[in-house]
């Protein structure tokens, strides 16, 4: 934690209290957290629709879907259904909003990635049957309009699916806004956030505060149920007591730079992560009073990259 707080505090991009520095300017009002959840029900209704036209997009709009650049209109708009699940993260001082969703699509076998050994073990669909799919989005907002579009997809072949077992969870509640006494600072929750990649060593130099309980779910896949993990990159499968959502033991290096969105007002931090140098991936952690109660992963099918380069408030980590 040490590295990222001292580059971030010396940088004046992270403030204690999640509050500007004295004599900053207040939020614009279309960063404000109704304009950018505006924004965040105005894509999904028109991903739902397959019609991006009626947003209010950058004329330099940059999208991607799994770490690969892709032209607003084509890819997952082309086949998404309804959200039957939908959580939303606000970050005013980023001017970005996250959501992470359940969604109705339905299935071809084309738009599957090759399988791996720890993909979810149902049947595949038939040809056309509408299921449930995984999907994360992250969008930055310029002077009202849409600039970013970035977008993580998990199917049949990805690691752990299960999108039952998110839909299992859709009344947790991770959005009402906490009290102020039960809020962390934003550079608590990022260095909190960017520590839990650190963790994944057989004897870690960092520590996440984790709340007991704590618990995971990682593609839907109930991850902190006790047992015993996947083997890491020693070859070694770490312990894992239930209800506990420490990673220490399992051995899984070159997580990259992490990139960061904060809602400090409803405790939560998203972070994006080209977790084990191949896979796209974000997690969401849901802190409450200074411990991490909650996180959520969506992990989509291998890429070369995240598709994006780290920016000066989120850079943690090594080299993409």
């Amino acid at each position: 934690m040490t590295h990222i707080l001292r580059s971030l505090v010396a940088g004046g991009l992270i403030v204690l209290g999640g509050l500007p520095p004295a004599g900053a300017q207040t939020t614009p009002s279309d960063c404000s957290r109704e304009a950018l959840r505006g924004h965040i029900d105005r894509y999904f209704a028109a991903l739902a629709a397959h019609d991006p036209s009626g947003l209010p997009l950058a004329t330099n709009v940059r999208s991607t879907e799994n770490g690969v650049e892709v032209a607003v209109g084509k890819g997952l708009w082309q086949t998404a259904g309804k959200a039957l699940m939908r959580r939303v993260l606000v970050d005013t001082r980023q001017c970005g909003v996250h959501a992470s969703a359940v969604l109705e699509e339905p299935f071809t076998s084309a738009a599957l990635g090759p399988a791996n050994p720890f993909s979810g073990k149902k049947p595949l669909p038939a040809e056309g049957a509408v299921r449930p799919i995984l999907f994360g989005v992250r969008l930055r907002v310029e002077s009202g309009r849409i600039s970013e579009i970035e977008s993580i997809i998990a199917r049949e072949r990805e690691f752990a699916f299960d999108a039952e077992g998110s839909l299992a969870t859709k009344d947790q509640d991770w959005e009402s806004l906490l009290p102020p006494e039960e809020r962390s600072s934003r550079m608590a929750m990022v260095a909190a956030a960017d520590d839990y990649f650190g963790m994944f060593a057989a004897a870690p130099a960092v520590r996440t505060p984790f709340a007991s309980p704590c618990d995971r779910w990682e593609n839907g896949m109930f991850a902190t149920a006790g047992g015993t993990a996947l083997p890491g990159e020693d070859g070694k499968a770490a312990p894992m007591p239930a209800h506990d959502c420490s990673p220490k033991g399992l051995v899984i290096s070159n997580h990259g730079p992490r990139r960061f969105l904060v809602d400090v007002e409803a405790g939560l931090v998203v972070a994006f992560v080209h977790f084990a140098g191949s896979l796209p991936d974000f997690h969401v952690f849901r802190m409450r009073n200074g411990k991490v109660e909650r996180i959520n992963a969506v992990v989509g099918p291998w890429s070369a990259s995240m598709g994006w380069a780290p920016v000066p408030e989120c850079l943690s980590g090594g080299s993409q």
